[in-house]
């Protein structure tokens, strides 16, 4: 079992690492104007940039074949590698990366609190219908004041 200390550690710096990311976004969708699906796939095709999109790619793929033959040096590597867990750290990539269309016209922490509420309930429904993880009362009000929560920042 984790010590108390060190789960209290890894929370307070979860939340930290998470608060400043969400500060430093806003500040980078702020300068860029109103974002929306159409701007995040504009590409201008010529010569250079299919030349830097091919260099992408290939450090993308140098990156991923390099850590996937580290896997036996490194737990980081097996953690990161276990196809469930990068799967998930795509998903949530492309999560993040998408949060610059709602974020560049309303403010972080309103955004925040209606997507941490969504996802609270959200995943409570996924987990329950996945894993057949029950929960109690308590956390089920919890869960429904999850979902006032969305309703009244909703209104706002």
């Amino acid at each position: 079992m984790m010590p108390r200390e060190t789960f209290i550690l890894s929370i307070t710096v979860i939340t930290l690492t998470g608060v400043l990311g969400y500060i430093l976004y806003k500040w980078g969708t702020d300068s860029l104007g109103q974002i929306t699906f159409k701007r995040l796939v504009e590409v201008s095709f010529n010569g250079n940039s299919a030349l830097y999109f091919a260099i992408f790619i290939l450090g993308l793929c140098m990156v991923a074949y390099s850590g996937y033959m580290l896997r036996s040096y490194s737990f980081a590597m097996q953690y990161l590698y276990t196809p469930a867990i990068l799967a998930g750290l795509i998903m949530l990539f492309i999560s993040r990366f998408l949060i610059g269309i709602p974020l560049s016209v309303t403010g972080v922490g309103k955004l925040t609190a209606l997507l941490t509420a969504l996802l609270v309930v959200g995943t409570a429904l996924a987990s329950h219908i996945i894993f057949k993880e029950s929960f109690s009362v308590r956390v089920g009000l919890g869960i429904a004041l999850g979902v006032l929560a969305v309703i009244l920042i909703g209104e706002a």
